[in-house]
């Protein structure tokens, strides 16, 4: 039985018509897939084995995508760089188990402050990655109902210019790379490194 499919770079891929047949399916991963226009995301509950889905830097897919379908035991997702911006996105009723979350933006995202996308995550979340919005210059708030965070990671974040202090004590890991403002106040002289140095696992290169 199928257990994983993984589509990477296929631009002539136009759409995905029929995923219901394969109940079995633990991995779903698709990425830089530019045409890809047609999802079926409403066969995502239909998926009751479906831990780990992945959709990345596919621009083309229908703007309905996502409307808060997901597989009831979903672990960990992986997404953005879709047509809808992140900001645009309704309200999403993620499963509990979804402890894994990563956010990817791009050249559409308008966020300038994370606290426009808190309504996309959920209180379980364990690990959390941001990467690669290139407007946003705050983080310090929309994060404070994250109650289970033990791993933040921030990438590609240029103009990141804070970190969510109330999380930091509860943090187990942090790594940030390309944010250059940020770094500089995380630093053995930055104003945040005596909360910082506190994490057991930090990289900051």
């Amino acid at each position: 039985m199928l257990e994983s499919v993984f589509i990477f770079s296929w631009p002539n891929l136009k759409s995905i018509t029929e995923l219901s047949s394969f109940d079995r399916l633990r991995h779903l991963i698709i990425i830089n897939c530019p045409n890809l226009e047609l999802f079926p995301d409403h066969v995502l509950p239909k998926l009751n084995v479906l831990t780990h889905l992945t959709i990345i830097d596919c621009e083309s897919v229908d703007a309905s995508f996502p409307c808060g379908l997901w597989p009831p035991k979903l672990c960990s997702l992986s997404i953005g760089g879709l047509k809808k911006p992140m900001s645009k996105w309704s309200p999403q009723t993620f499963p509990t188990s979804l402890v894994d979350l990563y956010l990817r933006g791009g050249q559409s995202e308008d966020v300038s402050n994370f606290s426009q996308l808190s309504h996309l995550l959920p209180s379980s979340l364990i690990h959390l990655s941001i990467n690669k919005f290139e407007k946003m210059e705050s983080v310090s708030m929309g994060l404070q109902h994250l109650t289970s965070i033990q791993h933040l990671v921030i990438s590609n974040c240029p103009k990141v210019m804070d970190l969510p202090e109330m999380l930091l004590p509860s943090l187990l890991s942090l790594r940030i790379w390309e944010c250059p403002n940020l770094k500089e106040r995380i630093s053995k002289r930055g104003s945040y490194w005596p909360r910082v140095s506190r994490i057991p696992q930090t990289y900051i290169p």
